[in-house]
């Protein structure tokens, strides 16, 4: 906690002043970007501008703005959180983006971030003909149902459910059900995989479910040590939950349904523990092979 007399000490008036020095604190105790920033700048600008609730394209007009002593002393304590205590700013903020929508997160769920969301953007284009024609989609391992809200969007009239192992997660879910007026439109739906869907079928099936291997759990950096460890390690090969999705995916699909699926790196172990699998591997705008895509007649 910083004293009166370290606020005085920092001498700082503009919200320019309090960029600079926030990029500045991270340079030094050397951050991990790995939650959407690209650089120190980035961070320091997406902390400093929502933290004071303000919209992206506000900077211009108010980057020689005066902050009050209240917003500074608030603006360095969430700096020297970030800084020396490593926790995320979506965590420090409660919120997160992911393509141009906001989505409430803290720590009982993942950080809001798919490539997953990218590729709903175009619809799955060309694996969906017609976007409208989708009835029915599952975010499994919905965690903060950021990604069955996006699909509620992409495919107007399907019905989606949001599928989690963790109450705490569907307690964010339903935040942010809630921020987007959905919760009657969007199913909740607490399960371990399959477990409580018997019966449900799909046209499409969506996940990011845990995929980290155990050999990068024991060296995460202290940022990823902040999120909810259920939602990221996923054994020695990161497979653990993949497996088990793969078994029962079928009998939860319809007739020419569609199974997305992000494995992170995992291309490789994929391709090893199931070679007889025809994977798809989707691309996204600066990644490939972090998607795979398969058809119920693959499985």
């Amino acid at each position: 906690m910083l004293s009166e007399q370290d606020i005085q000490d920092c001498r700082l008036e503009t919200i320019r002043d309090v960029i600079r020095y926030a990029m500045t604190r991270f340079e030094e105790e050397q951050i991990f970007l790995g939650h959407g920033c690209a650089d120190c700048y980035e961070e320091a600008y997406f902390l400093v501008l929502r933290a004071l609730k303000l919209d992206f394209s506000d900077l211009e007009r108010f980057w020689d703005a005066r902050v009050t002593k209240k917003e500074l002393a608030r603006l360095l304590e969430m700096i020297e959180r970030r800084a020396v205590d490593k926790v995320p700013t979506p965590y420090l903020l409660k919120e997160a983006w992911l393509t141009d929508h906001v989505f409430y997160c803290d720590e009982r769920v993942l950080i809001p971030r798919s490539y997953i969301a990218e590729l709903l953007q175009d619809a799955f284009d060309p694996w969906v003909d017609d976007p409208e024609e989708v009835t029915s989609v599952l975010d499994l391992c919905t965690g903060s149902a950021c990604l069955g809200i996006l699909a509620s969007e992409t495919f107007p009239n399907a019905k989606v459910d949001c599928a989690d192992i963790s109450p705490d997660a569907l307690d964010v879910a339903e935040i942010n059900l809630e921020n987007y007026g959905l919760t009657d439109e969007i199913e909740l739906i607490e399960t371990d995989l399959f477990n409580n869907l018997q019966g449900r079928k799909y046209d499409i099936i969506i996940s990011n479910p845990p995929y980290v291997t155990e050999e990068a759990m024991d060296n995460l950096t202290d940022e990823y040590k902040h999120e909810p460890e259920l939602a990221l390690g996923a054994g020695v090969d990161g497979l653990d939950i993949v497996r088990r999705m793969l078994a029962e995916a079928k009998d939860h699909l319809n007739d020419g349904g569609l199974l997305i699926v992000e494995v992170g790196d995992g291309r490789e172990a994929c391709e090893e523990a199931f070679p007889e699998l025809p994977f798809i591997w989707l691309s996204t705008e600066n990644e490939e092979d972090m998607v795979f895509l398969l058809r119920k007649e693959d499985l």
